[in-house]
């Protein structure tokens, strides 16, 4: 899954957080299973990035756009563990 897919797919769970109480059991359950996925797969692709700081030979932009990178990642799991709550 790309990040546009990530991101397609956290509207699509935000809109239908919005609208947890018409959702059918299986649906909140399987929206809430996808959103487990990805928080758990923004919190692997964080820790893969960290490696990749803690790796001397990055240089100094380098290390700017990996930083980057994990800002997005955690500020989507942020979002994403939102919309969990809503589920719950």
């Amino acid at each position: 899954m790309g990040i546009r897919d990530f991101i397609r797919h956290l509207q699509e769970h935000r809109e239908k957080a919005k609208k947890s109480d018409v959702l059918s059991k299986a649906e909140r359950e399987e929206t809430l299973r996808e959103a487990e996925m990805m928080v758990g797969m923004a919190e692997a692709a964080v820790k893969e990035l960290e490696s990749v700081i803690a790796n001397r030979r990055i240089n100094l932009p380098e290390e700017h756009a990996v930083r980057f990178a994990q800002d997005i990642f955690l500020y989507l799991k942020d979002e994403e563990e939102k919309v969990k709550e809503k589920l719950r």
